[in-house]
């Protein structure tokens, strides 16, 4: 398994709605719980319309496929 270091910032922040994401971007992951919506999602396109936000963040992806577990 090989790590590739993702070569954009990313904000971590707490919005009000979804509507409130641009779901055209290409890079976004979205989380949903019954208290709050969490978006991480590139810094430069971080809603207006954040409740929190925390800028600053880098992230990686996992090269290839892994190993599963049987």
């Amino acid at each position: 398994m090989e790590l590739k270091k993702l070569k954009h910032r990313l904000t971590v922040c707490k919005v009000g709605s979804v509507s409130d994401i641009d779901l055209d971007q290409d890079f976004y992951f979205i989380a949903k719980t019954d208290e709050e919506i969490s978006l991480v999602c590139r810094t430069i396109d971080t809603p207006r319309n954040t409740i929190e936000r925390e800028d600053g963040w880098r992230g990686f992806r996992i090269q290839g496929v892994l190993d599963t577990m049987v």
